[in-house]
């Protein structure tokens, strides 16, 4: 059994150390949840002429690192419009669920406005999670917190530490699932969770943040991202009495692909 953030058991999915959250023992990242949920739902779809164009995922429990099980149902089917919901299971709990929206491509023309893809992810510093990366490959500061998906993905940083928007190019270095090529949809669904960890690096002047977790991932996509690497932007954050929300903009080698957003929840009390 090789490296992979997941490995199958029959009908069920067992997350691997690299599929660990930040914030507990025990328990997955948000990340790896979304990108199982996207992968299930193109699966259950079946049809490469849908672009899966909207996917929102409610993480409204931590997850547990134990064999998941997930399950997936149409909601709507039509011949240019699906609608499709998919949760996760531990044991008999759900501890996450997904809605999407699939529409059907065309050749109908449209507006491309054109688009600055931040510098990268060629000749910049690369490193595993989003401590920085100095040109020589040492690190800003050490790695620190437990180990776990955050710490396995390859971050190559576009912006500097005080950038207004700031701006990183991300990759998952392994197989999602062992044995299975990686989908650009699965993979941008289980980077998009990074959305909240870059927008910790958003400052405004005078104003002082505290940490904050996501409780939800909604990612739009217009099209695939065209290979493993996607630049995640964060152009805009605002929080008020403890809850807010992040906006982020992705793209790929080629340009604008995508946006995100996510809700946001003050992290002093992690009792959820």
């Amino acid at each position: 059994m090789g490296d992979a953030i997941f490995h199958r058991d029959g009908d069920l999915f067992v997350p691997s150390e690299y599929a660990g959250s930040p914030w507990y023992r025990g328990y997955v990242h948000g990340g790896p949840p979304a990108g199982l949920l996207a992968r299930c739902i193109e699966q259950h779809v079946g049809d490469p002429e849908y672009q899966l164009v909207r996917l929102t995922v409610d993480l409204f429990r931590a997850v547990p690192s134990v064999p998941l099980r997930a399950t997936v149902e149409t909601v709507r089917g039509g011949r240019r419009v699906m609608g499709v919901a998919a949760s996760l299971w531990a044991d008999d709990v759900e501890v996450t669920r997904a809605s999407a929206q699939l529409l059907r491509r065309s050749d109908e023309p449209g507006l491309e406005p054109p688009a600055t893809v931040p510098e990268g992810p060629e000749g910049l510093p690369v490193g595993r999670g989003f401590n920085r990366v100095r040109p020589d490959g040492t690190y800003e500061s050490p790695p620190r917190g437990l180990p776990g998906f955050h710490n396995t993905i390859e971050v190559a940083w576009a912006t500097a530490l005080n950038a207004p928007h700031p701006a990183a190019w991300l990759r998952i270095p392994m197989p999602f699932i062992d044995g299975e090529p990686t989908s650009p949809a699965t993979a941008a669904a289980a980077l998009s969770d990074f959305g909240n960890a870059i927008a910790g690096r958003f400052t405004l002047e005078g104003q002082k943040s505290g940490s904050y977790i996501n409780s939800d991932i909604t990612l739009y996509m217009d099209r695939d991202p065209v290979d493993e690497w996607v630049c995640l932007e964060v152009p805009y954050r605002q929080e008020i009495r403890g809850v807010g929300h992040v906006e982020s903009i992705w793209y790929d080698r080629e340009g604008r692909y995508g946006r995100g957003v996510e809700t946001r929840l003050a992290n002093h009390n992690r009792d959820t």
